[in-house]
């Protein structure tokens, strides 16, 4: 990490090459270690329960993928190999959609694994104090503008 700090230090632009890297690069690592941390589930699959608790209904496989930032496709993915395991249901919606439903056996793994994700939130943000937890979070909700301007981006740039 030192390296990157006096390679790319100092340069704006050389900066915003880092950080875009270290996106990646932050993922890997991430998934890696919360694979070790996460007895039973990928990391995609616990974000993916994570996000239909937190989705307002119509729970759909595109209104979780567009929290998610994936198509619905991956979500269905996902998601039929968590309704496989007994995590949660998939069920006929409106139209042509389907709903998902989180069953007991994932609340139960989320009351269970609730101390290891507080120990890593709290291990991952040690470093921080409240203020800058405040401005990492400020940035982030700019990074995402940043994104829907890339999205755009390349969405005219496929026409």
């Amino acid at each position: 990490m030192n390296n990157l700090l006096e390679t790319f230090g100092g340069n704006p632009q050389d900066e915003c090459r880092a950080i875009f890297a270290s996106l990646f690069v932050l993922q890997n690592r991430l998934q890696s270690a919360g694979e070790k941390i996460e007895e039973e589930l990928t990391m995609k699959q616990w974000l993916l329960l994570a996000i239909t608790s937190i989705c307002p209904p119509p729970r759909t496989f595109t209104n979780i993928g567009a929290i998610m930032g994936c198509s619905r496709q991956n979500v269905k993915k996902l998601a039929a190999a968590l309704e496989s395991r007994g995590y949660l249901t998939i069920e006929d919606g409106a139209g042509n959609s389907v709903q998902l439903s989180l069953t007991d056996k994932a609340e139960q793994y989320g009351q269970t694994m609730q101390t290891r994700h507080a120990t890593t939130l709290q291990l991952l943000f040690e470093d921080f104090d409240e203020q800058q937890i405040d401005d990492l979070f400020a940035s982030i909700m700019k990074l995402y503008r940043g994104v829907e301007r890339v999205e755009a981006y390349a969405s005219r740039l496929s026409q």
